[in-house]
């Protein structure tokens, strides 16, 4: 649980990150993203061609999601010392609720890959998409502590 716990505060950060440069930032994340999920599971032009519109899809519908939240994480994590009881219980409640849409979501997606690429391709397409996540986390908290906001 902890696990899940620390992944979505790390989500949120690079969701929050990102988001404080200007939209245009976002669009550049989704492509890097989507260029090296490419390269990585080996996509051929031809499947690369049917899976993007699901993937900016699916990407535009989590970070939806995630702006929805993204004032109350934001004053949550930056408001340690005044933290009530409710604020709690709704910070617990958005945590479940994005995560149960985020698996919605991530199941709708998953529906829609396997009508266009064969099971390996999609296990290396998700692994593809895990290690874009970690390699941006680990460039991140290289960062020095000056430039983060």
């Amino acid at each position: 649980m902890k696990h899940y716990i620390l992944l979505l505060i790390l989500t949120c950060v690079s969701f929050l990150y990102a988001q404080e440069s200007n939209h245009t930032n976002v669009d550049e994340l989704h492509n890097r993203k989507w260029d090296f999920i490419v390269e990585k599971a080996k996509l051929s032009a031809q499947e690369s061609a049917r899976v993007k519109p699901f993937f900016v899809e699916y990407e535009k519908a989590v970070w939806t999601l995630m702006e929805r939240n993204k004032d109350f994480f934001r004053d949550f994590y930056r408001n340690k010392d005044n933290r009530s009881e409710a604020q709690y219980a709704e910070m617990n409640e958005r945590y479940v609720n994005s995560e149960i849409q985020k698996a919605h979501l991530l199941k709708n997606y998953y529906a829609k890959l396997k009508k266009q690429l064969p099971a390996e391709s999609i296990f290396k397409y998700f692994n593809a998409e895990r290690s874009f996540r970690k390699e941006l986390m680990d460039k991140w908290s290289d960062r020095p502590k000056g430039h983060r906001k």
